[in-house]
C-alpha cells in the first residue's frame, strides 16, 4: 500500500489544517510504534519518540521528493523514526553506558525478517481502518452505506441505487466522495 502522492503534497502546504495533521498522526501513529517494538524503550520515550518523529517530518516535508531511486514516504518515515530512536539512545548513552553497537543497529539495520514484515503489514491494515474510521465518522451515513454495499460487499450499483431509491449516478458519486477522502488520508482501495 503506497502513500499518495496528494497527501504529501498536502503536508507541504503552509497551511496545512490542525484536522488533516491530526488525522494522519492517528493513521500513522500504529506503524511507527511497530518500528519501535522490540527497543526496550519505556512508554514515556515513545511517546517523545512519536512526537520527535513528527516535529522532524514536518520541518522536512517540503525536501521529501518521491521517487525510486529516494524511496518512499513510509521509507522516509521509518528512517526518521530509526534516527529518533537512535537520538534517544544517544542521550542515555553519557548517562547510562548505551553501546556505540546498540546505536549502530539504528543507524545500520539488518534486513527485515518475516515477523517483522508481517507485523509491518499488520500495521499498516490497522492504519487503514482507522483511516476508514475516521472518514466514516466525517460521512453522513447514508453515504457510508452506498460506498460500503458497492466497494467492499461489491453489490451492483443498480441493486444499491434501488435500495436507497437513488439514481445510479447518485451511487457511483457517494462511493466516489469516501474513495476521495480515502486517497486524501494515503490509501488505495
Amino acid at each position: 500500500m503506497a502513500t499518495r502522492s496528494s497527501m504529501i503534497r498536502d503536508l507541504k502546504l503552509e497551511e496545512v489544517s490542525q484536522e488533516r495533521w491530526q488525522d494522519i498522526t492517528l493513521i500513522y501513529k500504529r506503524l511507527l510504534l511497530d518500528w519501535m517494538k522490540n527497543q526496550n524503550l519505556p512508554a514515556s520515550a515513545k511517546d517523545e519518540i512519536i512526537q520527535n518523529c513528527w516535529v522532524a517530518v514536518y520541518e522536512s516535508i517540503g525536501k521529501f521528493e518521491r521517487d525510486a531511486d529516494k524511496g518512499s514516504f513510509r521509507g522516509w518515515l521509518r528512517t526518521i523514526c530509526r534516527n529518533k530512536i537512535a537520538d534517544y539512545f544517544r542521550s542515555l548513552q553519557k548517562d547510562q553506558g548505551v553501546s556505540q553497537e546498540r546505536l549502530n543497529a539504528f543507524v545500520y539495520p539488518e534486513q527485515k525478517d518475516a515477523d517483522e514484515i508481517e507485523r509491518e503489514e499488520q500495521a499498516l491494515r490497522e492504519a487503514e481502518a482507522r483511516a476508514l474510521q475516521i472518514i466514516r465518522s466525517k460521512t453522513n451515513e447514508q453515504t457510508w452505506k452506498m460506498f460500503w454495499m458497492t466497494t467492499v460487499e461489491n453489490v451492483p450499483t443498480e441493486e444499491v441505487a434501488q435500495k436507497f431509491n437513488v439514481t445510479k449516478a447518485g451511487v457511483r458519486m457517494a462511493k466516489q466522495r469516501v474513495l476521495k477522502r480515502l486517497r486524501e488520508l494515503g490509501f488505495e482501495m
